[in-house]
């Protein structure tokens, strides 16, 4: 692998720890928003439900457009609309302006995905595609967790407007990227020339209804988690717990960590006992401790929220392996689809318990609806007609 390949693969994984730092700070910045715009619950997770919304719409259609055609946004431009969308939305006053701007960024992020993520995949060794599709995995899962922490201190110290200064990573880490794709592109000019149109015959028979109930289990999935992180904030700030924004922030970002060390294991275990029955085993051992958060007090409701997390987390890396290998040739579509579609689908059950807790006067009740969906994911997955991960690599050879 020649230097400008390998900085090309780690341009990506440095795009994608970048543009996963900004998304998880709108959970952190809403509790002072419902305060300092006097935003209804409602309207504080529209907000959310904006940014998922508008990745979702757009991510699974830049996928399915890269595959047919090899064309793909550049990585550099989807980093610099993600940092300035979040990091200005909080300068204005203006509900509407701040939509746009938090739109904006989600426009960044949808398009990054798979672009990046077909990045990698096509310009890994295959002796190596698992490690270095872990490590891009990882880096925005990293980022992903600490952006709470960090947006909790900045704010507890500096004030919500000081959210603004951290377009300044966001701004230097599109320079860098842009600097190493000009480079990549004066190397490796058949990469941006290759069409690699979709193999429909490499895909199994019918394969849209298993793909279509990994596709519903990933949405029910994203609406629970989604909310749990978009909520948790204000329900132990604005709550009865009466916590300080810097502890709550810390919560969220151990919560997060144990996610991403859930990814990890749920994905190294799905090699070695298969997708399926790691997908159903994850999905039903999140359904007791999703109860423990809202059903016991003190330190067993911590234990519900940390091991929901890891058992939520441990179904996404194999829900999205599975996807893939579901449709093959469509690396880009498969990703959008789960990536984008899914967390989309979260972001309106976000904005549907906002407005459940103002209709029943309280959000502890309303989040606790989400217990549905957790019920049904580990139903559904039983239900997927999947070979077995032997066959697929079989077929892939």
């Amino acid at each position: 692998m020649d230097k400008e390949i390998k900085d090309k693969i780690f341009a990506s994984i440095g795009g994608h720890f970048l543009v996963d730092l900004y998304s998880p700070l709108l959970p952190i910045i809403l509790p002072a928003l419902i305060l300092n715009m006097n935003l209804s619950f409602f309207l504080a997770g529209l907000i959310v439900t904006a940014f998922n919304v508008t990745s979702s719409v757009v991510q699974p259609f830049a996928g399915l457009y890269s595959d047919r055609t090899g064309k793909k946004a550049r990585i550099w431009i989807c980093v610099l609309f993600s940092s300035v969308g979040i990091s200005l939305a909080v300068l204005t006053n203006n509900y509407l302006l701040m939509l746009v701007l938090v739109s904006c960024a989600a426009l960044g992020s949808a398009l990054f995905h798979p672009a990046a993520m077909e990045t990698v995949f096509r310009l890994s060794p295959p002796e190596k595609r698992g490690v270095f599709n872990s490590i891009f995995t990882t880096s925005g899962s990293v980022s992903y967790s600490i952006g709470p922490l960090i947006a909790g201190i900045m704010i507890t110290f500096y004030g919500l407007s000081s959210i603004a200064w951290l377009v300044i990573p966001g701004i230097l880490g599109a320079i860098w990227i842009y600097s190493v794709d000009k480079k990549f592109q004066t190397a490796h000019v058949a990469f941006y020339e290759r069409k690699r149109p979709v193999r429909k015959k490499d895909r199994e028979k019918y394969w849209w209804v298993p793909a279509g109930l990994v596709v519903s289990l990933c949405s029910l999935r994203a609406w629970t988690y989604v909310g749990i992180i978009t909520y948790l904030p204000a329900l132990l700030i604005l709550g009865q717990q009466g916590m300080d924004t810097i502890t709550t922030s810390l919560i969220v970002t151990i919560m997060l960590f144990i996610g991403v060390s859930g990814q990890i294991t749920g994905g190294y275990l799905s090699d070695r006992f298969g997708r399926k029955n790691m997908l159903v085993f994850g999905f039903a051992s999140a359904v007791p401790f999703f109860c423990l958060i809202f059903l016991t007090p003190g330190w067993l409701m911590y234990v519900g929220i940390f091991m929901y997390s890891f058992f939520a987390c441990f179904c996404y890396v194999t829900s999205v392996t599975m996807m893939q290998e579901l449709l093959p040739g469509s690396v880009g579509f498969a990703s959008g689809l789960t990536l984008g579609l899914c967390v989309g689908v979260g972001g309106i059950g976000a904005a549907i318990i906002g407005w459940a807790a103002d209709g029943m006067g309280s959000l502890p009740d309303a989040m606790f609806l989400m217990v549905i969906p957790t019920i049904i994911c580990p139903i559904l997955a039983v239900f997927i007609k999947y070979p077995g991960n032997e066959r697929i690599r079989k077929n892939e050879s």
